[in-house]
């Protein structure tokens, strides 16, 4: 019985990372293909009043799209509250 329930866990996790794992991959604002590629480009943002590091301080990564070529920014928010 418990290898039972041990395995429906490890099946439930191994789903919930998967699912998790695609729904966070970034689409192509043009085409919405998932095969795109990092340029290594970033700007960083603040608001006025935010500490670094907060959930108000993010930054933009540039991402190019294999497929069509399009070039557009994706934000994301601050690694400590990702």
């Amino acid at each position: 019985m418990t290898i039972l329930i041990f395995s429906l866990i490890a099946v439930i996790l191994v789903f919930l990372t998967v699912y998790f794992t695609l729904k966070r991959k970034i689409k192509c604002h043009n085409c919405f293909s998932r095969d795109v590629n990092m340029t290594g480009e970033k700007r960083y943002k603040e608001d006025q009043i935010a500490v670094f590091g907060s959930p108000n301080s993010y930054h933009e990564i540039e991402y190019k799209c294999k497929k069509c070529g399009n070039v557009f920014w994706e934000p994301k928010e601050a690694v400590i509250f990702n």
